[in-house]
């Protein structure tokens, strides 16, 4: 063990830059056989809804057993959906972004309901991967990251728009919400209080890890595609409020144009 982590320090700068590159390794260079070996091209989700005519998306409820493929910009060759959606997880927010923590939770990309945008090209017959972003139930609350101390801060200011917390309140399952009752509390309190507010606790989910792929040219434009086609997917789920992390400014910024 000393020696290869002597070697991965002078091949890759750090183990950890190691470990990512061989959980990708692991994923795009699978056995060709077992890849294809329960392959159908001509498996489709017939039920997909279409978005500005060519990208598809969809909520699949458990990418782990899905038997579709697809492309994604990170390997040569198509991969089975829960493999893509892993392998565009270590690609952008750990190999990209460096969220190494991300190394010890990748079956949490592997499996359950996910969203997801692709669109079929002209060149392949397989359906590239645009974006992709898990789907947690309240069932599961304990493991939301929405409400683990990573994500907490002291010195964040709450924005407790009046104005916003009623178009919350008539737009949801919840209890009547009033500023009043959020004065002089932690962005935890108030984040608790907003979560047991909710009369139908399964009108309500975590969507975290977004990722957005494809040509930079469009990462504006797949991003916003992405944020339509989930909100558009989850309302049509039944979800009516929905509990995220955002770090990108302009989807932060995207979401204040629309206000209300």
């Amino acid at each position: 063990y000393f020696h290869i982590e002597q070697m991965a320090i002078k091949v890759f700068g750090c183990l950890l830059k190691c470990s990512t590159e061989f959980e990708m390794f692991k994923l795009i260079h699978k056995p060709m056989s077992v890849l294809h070996r329960h392959l159908d091209v001509t498996k489709k989700n017939s039920t997909s809804a279409i978005i500005d005519e060519k990208y598809h998306y969809e909520l699949v409820q458990d990418i782990s057993t899905d038997e579709r493929y697809f492309h994604t910009e990170f390997s040569e060759h198509p991969l089975p959906l829960s493999d893509a959606i892993v392998l565009i997880n270590i690609a952008t927010f750990i190999k990209e972004h460096k969220w190494y923590e991300m190394l010890n939770h990748l079956e949490i990309s592997s499996k359950g309901e996910h969203f997801i945008l692709y669109q079929y090209t002209d060149n392949n017959i397989y359906p590239t991967i645009i974006s992709s972003a898990l789907i947690q139930t309240t069932s599961n609350k304990h493991d939301w990251l929405f409400f683990d101390n990573f994500f907490q801060n002291t010195k964040w200011k709450p924005n407790l728009n009046a104005d916003g917390l009623l178009s919350l309140s008539h737009a949801t399952s919840m209890s009547p919400l009033a500023r009043s009752q959020f004065v002089d509390k932690s962005s935890t309190e108030i984040e608790n209080d907003l979560f047991y507010s909710i009369l139908d606790k399964t009108r309500a989910c975590e969507a975290i890890r977004l990722t957005i792929s494809g040509e930079k040219s469009k990462a504006n434009y797949h991003l916003y595609l992405a944020q339509k086609g989930l909100a558009m997917a989850l309302k049509e789920s039944g979800r009516d409020i929905v509990f995220t992390i955002i770090e990108k400014p302009a989807m932060v910024l995207f979401y204040q144009s629309m206000n209300l």
